[in-house]
């Protein structure tokens, strides 16, 4: 994984996770998962929050490892990669959930007609030129996918109504 603290920051919070792990992260990790930017900026407010031994206790459905995953995904530079560079052991069915409680969001949840014409887009030019398709490229084709896969998690989509 990732040095989580190479970033500089003027200010670190620590963080303690139900299983009793801990981890420090500094300003911009912060700004990246809008669960720690409320957690922090609720202050004193926030009842899972231990001001005199100095650290923010974590939901506990937040896993330390995925976690980890987690802070490493924030600085992919494509939505593949999630899947990518997914540890073989991991599940990435609760590395979604995780991304979805924590509201961190890669891109938005494409419509079932953009997934549609990604994958099956055609334009008719009249008689005379034809009846064309268009070839994405597999990068394109691959985020997609990904940006679907990770919609059908959250469960997204109605496929009760087919019309």
């Amino acid at each position: 994984m990732n040095n989580h603290i190479s970033e500089s920051s003027s200010t670190t919070k620590l963080f303690r996770f139900s299983s009793g792990q801990c981890l420090t992260l500094n300003e911009y990790q912060i700004e990246k998962i809008p669960y720690l930017t409320a957690l922090v900026s609720a202050g004193i407010n926030f009842d899972s929050i231990k001001v005199n031994e100095e650290y923010y206790l974590l939901d506990s459905q937040i896993d330390y490892e995925h976690f980890l995953y987690v802070l490493d995904s924030i600085s992919f530079q494509t939505v593949r990669e999630i899947f990518i560079h997914l540890p073989k052991n991991y599940n990435i069915l609760a590395i979604i959930a995780l991304l979805d409680f924590l509201a961190i969001e890669f891109e938005k949840d494409p419509t079932l007609e953009e997934v549609n014409s990604s994958f099956f887009w055609t334009a008719d030019f009249g008689n005379k030129l034809g009846t064309y398709q268009f070839i994405y490229r597999p990068s394109d084709i691959q985020d997609m996918t990904v940006r679907f896969a990770i919609a059908i998690a959250k469960e997204k989509y109605d496929f009760r109504n087919r019309k």
